[in-house]
């Protein structure tokens, strides 16, 4: 039998080796290296064992020195920290001198690093100060294909799907049984693993090799609170100082923005208050997360965040048990319940302890429930993201995105994306600078936010819609006549009973002069097709924006695309102006070798995160007292920022308006004979149609004051 399963090992790696064009595997050779440190036994920096580690001698700059034999040079170096220091790089020897090779990095406690086949090289601390390294293993790989358990870690994702909160090392294995390899690796999703505690060096390694063994790539949080054992989540916040450990858990929902959380029971499993004091904090800290009043220096630094659901582990309201023994195609087969318990096995030091991972008894990995949701009540409960737009196992492609913004008014009863179930919910509060829509098809919400140190005032709107029922587009005030009738924009949007609307291109300015118009296409219909080449330097240059049938925008280069190559892709509206500012998730490189822009003035831009949910700025100008204005290079760093992925720079100065319920909401500054309203147009850019909008009263026009 054995002989037999030998050589169908034997097989299938030859086959492997066939497919991948012979691969060679990278060989270890560091007990081939002569390894050495001042003064200092370096064994236990390459024994391979992580219950070990390595500290040299305190002194100036230390080092670990490495010589590989003449043919067998080192292409990798793959270095296991069990302290991170302060400043430290990678220095080749070459004709006596040591020269800097790579600059130490930060990120990552596990680092592997490329060296291109070097035989003579040191690990070296560069503070200048006195210190001494504690590593608890370094690897020397030749060349080749590394071996699997080689840690590349990644960064953490900027957007988090899942967070796992964590007591301690183990924990997320413990208790939380196959979620890691089950979302992170099978699902594919953004999964943030945070610890309050590593406890050691020893078990921050631990921790690193099996989560990588579970398939996370994406290197986790890692709080520096003390481990000790709890009996009560007081005893807990009196060692970690409870203010510190709540901002710590804030700053990583806020941070990482969450859909989902999954942590720990509120009985703390076995008694333990670290644990209690983790779901504790998940309790409070979920429903205030997305109030910027809340921890009012984290939302500075990270904004304000709501996620949609949180479950604890064995929580008695709502509960759900997860299947943790579906094999799992990712792992060849293997289920999530074994690879949380192999991964369990790379945390050597507590194996003497009488925890196992199971899903069975009274602290089962399976069991859950659903403590906070925004979303809806489970259903079918095996999954922790049902009824989450776009992330549910089950999920078809929607409609509608999910309207994450905070509601400042009462919420009603909320559909599973977020949306009233039923009827208008309208604030208007000029002097709190918010404006707020919502119905059972649209949510907009408008803040004016200031900057008193830099004297800008902006005005930021959030736009969620159903695209098959809502649709962001150019609002005409004369269909017959689109280019003859000029009136404010406010009247046009109260006329016409619009939501939310803001200006356009202003293309009728450069009717009749010796500008050409560019691209403008209105409801399907091309009015002008006069495009200028693409050009950088001009200001405007007729960078594009189309706006398609299915919801989703682009932005081109004013001569890309012809009118029938863009009704032909279903193109409604388009319009010139420009410079676009992002395109496919990237700022346009151009804006700095712009001639123009650069000044403080007015602007206003639109544009799209994902289909149904756009993104539009205004920034208030020529006020040295309220708002100066921006350049468009602010512009684009600002609908990056705010995840545009498709944006483009509308005209600006007397031009840019904002209106919302038929009123204007931003204001203009003194402009030429004193005038303080905007320029008149034919149309504006709108969303939403409302009958609490009364068209014939008058529109609201706000000044300075």
């Amino acid at each position: 039998m054995k002989k037999a399963v030998m050589i169908a090992l034997l097989a299938a790696m030859l086959l492997a080796a066939s497919c991948t064009g012979l691969a060679q595997t990278a060989e270890n050779i560091t007990e081939k290296c002569e390894i050495t440190a001042p003064r200092s036994k370096t064994t236990k920096v390459h024994d391979g064992l992580y219950t070990s580690y390595w500290t040299g001698i305190e002194q100036v700059n230390p080092y670990l020195e490495i010589r590989t034999p003449d043919d067998a040079p080192a292409h990798y170096l793959y270095i296991c920290f069990g302290l991170m220091p302060d400043a430290w790089a990678i220095e080749e020897e070459s004709g006596g001198e040591w020269k800097t090779l790579i600059e130490g990095t930060y990120e990552f406690d596990h680092v592997c690093l490329e060296l291109g086949g070097k035989t003579h090289f040191r690990l070296i601390d560069t503070t200048g100060k006195k210190t001494k390294f504690k590593i608890n293993d370094v690897f020397v790989f030749g060349e080749g294909e590394l071996p699997d358990w080689v840690q590349r870690w990644e960064p953490t994702p900027e957007k988090a799907n899942l967070l796992v909160l964590s007591a301690h090392p183990d924990d997320e294995l413990i208790f939380m049984g196959g979620t890691i390899p089950t979302y992170a690796a099978e699902r594919g999703m953004n999964v943030v693993v945070a610890y309050m505690t590593y406890s050691n060096t020893t078990r921050k390694s631990e921790l690193l090799n099996g989560l990588w063994h579970m398939g996370v790539r994406q290197y986790p949080v890692i709080g520096t609170f003390r481990d000790t054992y709890f009996k009560t989540a007081k005893e807990a916040y009196r060692s970690w100082n409870k203010d510190k450990a709540y901002s710590f858990v804030t700053e990583v929902i806020r941070k990482y923005r969450p859909e989902v959380i999954v942590t720990h029971d509120v009985n703390g499993e076995y008694g333990h208050g670290a644990h209690k004091a983790c779901a504790e904090m998940a309790l409070e800290i979920v429903p205030k997360a997305g109030d910027p009043a809340y921890d009012e220096e984290s939302a500075a630094l990270y904004g304000t965040w709501t996620p949609k659901k949180l479950y604890l582990h064995l929580y008695a309201e709502n509960k759900l048990t997860m299947d943790w023994r579906k094999p799992l195609e990712s792992f060849g087969g293997k289920t999530g319940l074994e690879l949380a318990q192999e991964a369990y096995g790379f945390h050597v030091t507590q194996h003497t302890t009488k925890f196992t991972v199971t899903d069975e008894g009274g602290t089962s990995c399976a069991e859950f429930g659903l403590a906070f949701t925004t979303v809806g009540q489970d259903v079918e409960k095996d999954d922790f993201f049902e009824n989450v737009p776009g992330l549910s196992e089950a999920a078809t492609p929607e409609s509608k995105p999910a309207a994450d913004v905070q509601w400042p008014i009462e919420k009603p009863e909320l559909d599973s994306y977020g949306y009233p179930v039923e009827g208008e919910h309208v604030l208007s509060d000029e002097e709190g600078g918010v404006w707020f829509y919502a119905s059972p098809t649209l949510v907009v919400r408008v803040d004016r936010v200031a900057d008193t140190e830099n004297v800008i005032t902006q005005y930021e709107a959030q736009i969620y819609c159903d695209t098959e029922k809502e649709r962001v587009g150019a609002v005409l005030y004369n269909e017959e006549k689109p280019q003859k009738e000029h009136v404010q924009a406010a009247k046009i949007a109260r006329e016409k009973q619009v939501v939310f609307g803001l200006n356009t291109d202003y293309y009728t300015y450069r009717l009749g002069r010796k500008t050409i118009t560019g691209m403008v296409i209105r409801g399907g219909k091309v009015f002008f097709d006069r495009v200028p080449n693409a050009n950088r330097s001009l200001f405007p240059n007729l960078d594009t924006l189309a706006m398609y049938e299915d919801g989703s925008w682009k932005v081109f280069l004013s001569d890309e695309l012809t009118a029938e190559q863009y009704l032909a892709d279903g193109a409604v509206d388009v319009f010139s102006f420009g410079p676009y500012l992002i395109r496919d998730g990237e700022i346009n490189g151009f804006i700095d070798e712009m001639k123009s822009g650069k000044t403080a003035q007015p602007r206003c831009a639109i544009g799209m995160v994902e289909p149904g949910h756009y993104y539009a700025l205004l920034v208030e100008g020529r006020s040295r007292r309220y708002s100066v204005g921006c350049s468009i290079a602010y512009l684009a760093e600002e609908m990056k920022e705010k995840g545009c992925v498709q944006a483009l720079n509308l005209d600006g100065g007397q031009t840019a308006v904002f209106t919302f319920m038929g009123d204007q909401i931003s204001r203009i500054a003194k402009y030429s004979g004193g005038k303080t309203y905007a320029r008149k147009t034919t149309e504006i850019i709108g969303v939403g149609r409302s009958d609490l909008i009364d068209p014939t009263q008058k529109p609201y026009y706000p000044k300075f004051p």
